[in-house]
């Protein structure tokens, strides 16, 4: 009934504002779209609804009543038969999917239900000549960094983009096999742990131990070989560490792995991490090895659609979310990096908020700010790594330039050792 007084509204007072106003599309219209979409099309062809007697000439059998109720009625009561018949349909698709047992495609449509769910709210806006509100939040980003932003771990970053933006921020770390991203990663979770922050880390590769054991090299500086393998001769320097890592940091870091996960290795399992564990900041390594909950039937297609809903969870839920992504084979001559060279996806880049690329030569590491979204881009950082110690020391560019291929031991001579950055 609500549709059909909705669009006798329209059609008395001769105005879709109420319509165009609110977003509607014919969805809610269901008993009614072609209706709707008659409506709809004689606005957008002649500026103006089709009075009541073009009207019923085109649908002779549609009924014609009076309709007195508020506007603000209206919509609410829209919602609410929108709402309910797309949760109807969502309990029939669980059902009949439970009954098919499959629990697992049955669970993924549960959960994107509230994508398409209405909030009850209209279009809204903000006047930004009157609502001059943002300035006294600009003073409190002065005040209180931690508030607002998370850093990434490297000092001399943190000076070019400002840190990590603590509920805008999607973050895409680029690079080829085996140049070091995943201890990008793990150096910038390392970082929002010491700011007091509940981390989050889904490893799709590396087990838990893993990944701890990096952390204990990046925290006490450990011979990251000497605990993968197990080296006796640095026990004493580890068991001093663990007694001591409980007063090292303010904050926690969570790791899941696959294994860990009651089903697929999705977006959707990403949520839930997030909600369950009440994290501030949520790390990915690395997008390839995740799911797509849309089930894409190409690489690029996946891709993009695992781009799409990442964004659509950062949005939701508000914490930065950084992830690890590979860098295509080719490259351009120049060596000139750019975030069309994301593997399979130019969505991915598309989506980032921040994009940096990885180039590691011998000991020497180089970080390639590709996309920043509120400040310039090309910025190239050098370090000088030794991955398996933790250690990062920055190589400060001289005017004349000094080339990130140069030997470490060139730029030693020139600079001196550089500073570590934790």
């Amino acid at each position: 009934m609500i549709q059909l007084q909705f669009l006798n509204y329209v059609l008395r007072n001769g105005d879709a504002s109420i319509i165009t106003k609110n977003n509607l599309n014919e969805e809610y219209f269901s008993d009614y779209r072609n209706e709707y979409r008659f409506i709809m099309d004689h606005v957008s062809k002649y500026g103006n609804v089709c009075d009541l007697e073009t009207f019923v000439a085109k649908f002779p059998r549609f009924e014609i009543i009076e309709v007195t109720e508020n506007p603000k009625y209206l919509l609410s009561a829209l919602s609410d038969d929108y709402n309910t018949r797309k949760l109807a349909e969502t309990f029939n698709k669980v059902k009949t999917l439970l009954l098919q047992n499959k629990v697992e495609d049955a669970m993924n449509v549960y959960r994107n239900a509230s994508h398409y769910l209405d909030n009850g709210s209209s279009i809204g806006c903000v006047d930004i000549t009157k609502d001059v509100s943002r300035y006294d939040r600009y003073v409190e980003k002065t005040r209180d960094f931690g508030k607002y932003f998370v850093t990434t771990g490297f000092p001399e970053l943190d000076a070019v983009v400002g840190g990590f933006d603590r509920q805008e921020e999607l973050a895409t770390i680029v690079a080829r096999t085996n140049n070091g991203k995943s201890w990008i990663m793990l150096k910038c979770a390392t970082a929002a742990y010491m700011q007091g922050l509940n981390v989050g880390i889904y490893s799709g590769e590396m087990s838990e131990d893993k990944v701890g054991y990096r952390f204990d090299t990046l925290m006490g500086h450990i011979s990251n070989g000497g605990l993968v393998h197990g080296q006796e001769a640095i026990m004493n320097q580890y068991k001093s560490y663990i007694d001591n890592l409980p007063s090292m940091g303010k904050g926690s870091i969570k790791v899941m792995t696959p294994n860990m996960i009651a089903g697929t290795a999705d977006v959707n399992a990403l949520r839930s991490f997030i909600e369950k564990e009440n994290l501030d900041i949520l790390f990915v390594d690395q997008l390839s090895l995740l799911e797509d909950c849309r089930r894409g039937r190409t690489p690029p297609e996946k891709a993009s659609n695992i781009s799409k809903d990442l964004k659509i969870l950062q949005t939701m839920k508000k914490i930065p979310i950084i992830s690890v992504c590979q860098q295509n084979r080719t490259t351009t001559e120049s060596g000139d990096v750019s975030t069309t060279q994301i593997a399979q996806s130019d969505r991915i880049g598309q989506d980032s908020t921040t994009v940096i690329f990885l180039e590691k030569k011998d000991d020497i590491m180089k970080l390639t700010l590709v996309k920043a979204r509120d400040m310039s881009n090309g910025n190239v950082l050098n370090y000088k790594v030794d991955l398996n110690k933790g250690i990062f020391k920055y190589i400060p560019v001289s005017d004349d330039g000094v080339s990130s291929q140069e030997s470490s031991a060139s730029l030693e001579d020139r600079y001196g050792s550089g500073e570590e950055c934790f």
